[in-house]
């Protein structure tokens, strides 16, 4: 018995090859009922795309997208224009998903839901009034237990960031345990023991911890003693600091963004202590750490959301995938090898 093809499944409802073509790839120029049965005639067949067929219709498409790049959209979810141009960390991440959008032959727009007057359903609808079929959303941070009110059914989407927003979907987001594994380990590596990491807990738990579990699976120390090193806090002042350095006498920190970082000024940075940030920026070299690589977060996000429209996939994914991408150590002047000393 020949396999069922696109054929097969236009003669058995009577309509023509390219609207059951049209059907599978997800277009909007079918009408939803019929769309329904195409889909449903094509299980019933057990069609199945030539997988052959479907890499020269993408690589087809790619070429056509060299003269009429489509369009994608990168939606910021709470930060304004002002604040994302003072952020180096948005802009290597928006700059890594531009780039990977135009390799791959997308053009990226940018939206942003803090605009006066907007709202989820109000973006949906300029999306798809424009015809974007998908969009990658922001890091959410405010709202990391709460939830966007996206038409979801309608496009393709990507979340930049964990947390326990709502709905379940397609996630890319840094490999915040093994960045906290690589400064444990270089750390140790140089000679450190009391090892101290003093942060948030807010964004702790909006990775689902994976900063203090880390932290205290590859620490030197027992666990107990670990534990007393573990600063974490709703809210972070410079006293409190000053109280838990005293208490804790670490060796070295551990911090994340600016958290602590103007509080040490009055410690010797690196006899006194030594001194990692979880999240190097180059405005900084100086000051050794994890670079998270946005830019290659922002491609992986890109990555993932062209994959989807490729594949026509839209709405809330019943198995969502998540992707962590790598960062990279930077060696830097706030850490000594104190074996030697």
């Amino acid at each position: 018995m020949s396999r069922p093809n696109l054929q097969t499944i236009a003669d058995q409802l009577g309509i023509s090859k390219m609207t059951v073509s049209r059907a599978l790839r997800g277009e909007r120029h079918v009408e939803d009922t019929l769309r329904t049965r195409i889909l449903e005639t094509a299980a019933a067949l057990g069609y199945r795309p030539d997988p052959e067929i479907s890499k020269l219709m993408t690589h087809m498409r790619q070429k056509r997208r060299t003269h009429a790049p489509r369009t994608l959209a990168f939606v910021w979810a709470e930060r304004k224009v002002s604040e994302i141009s003072l952020s180096p960390w948005s802009q290597q991440l928006i700059q890594g998903a531009r780039q990977r959008a135009d390799q791959l032959g997308f053009q990226l727009d940018e939206f942003y839901l803090s605009a006066k007057g907007m709202t989820g359903r109000r973006l949906s609808d300029i999306l798809e009034a424009r015809g974007i079929p998908g969009f990658i959303l922001s890091p959410l941070i405010s709202r990391s237990r709460g939830h966007v009110s996206m038409r979801w059914e309608k496009f393709s989407s990507v979340v930049i960031g964990l947390g326990y927003a709502r709905p379940a979907l397609h996630r890319v987001h840094h490999h915040h345990y093994l960045g906290m594994m690589t400064a444990m380990r270089q750390l140790k590596k140089l000679g450190y023991k009391r090892i101290g990491y003093y942060g948030g807990s807010i964004v702790n738990e909006r990775m689902f911890g994976a900063w203090s579990a880390s932290f205290l699976a590859h620490h030197p120390l027992p666990l107990k003693q670990a534990a007393e090193l573990l600063g974490l806090r709703r809210e972070l002042t410079r006293e409190d600091f000053h109280r838990w350095l005293a208490r804790a006498r670490p060796d070295a920190i551990i911090r994340n963004g600016q958290n602590a970082g103007d509080w040490l000024e009055e410690i010797n940075i690196p006899q006194d202590l030594g001194l990692v940030t979880l999240d190097w920026q180059m405005e900084s070299p100086d000051i050794t750490g994890v670079d998270q690589q946005a830019e290659v977060l922002g491609a992986a996000a890109v990555d993932l959301l062209v994959a989807q429209e490729q594949q026509n996939e839209r709405g809330i994914p019943a198995h969502p995938k998540i992707v962590m991408t790598a960062g990279e150590w930077q060696p830097g002047k706030t850490v000594r090898n104190v074996r030697e000393v």
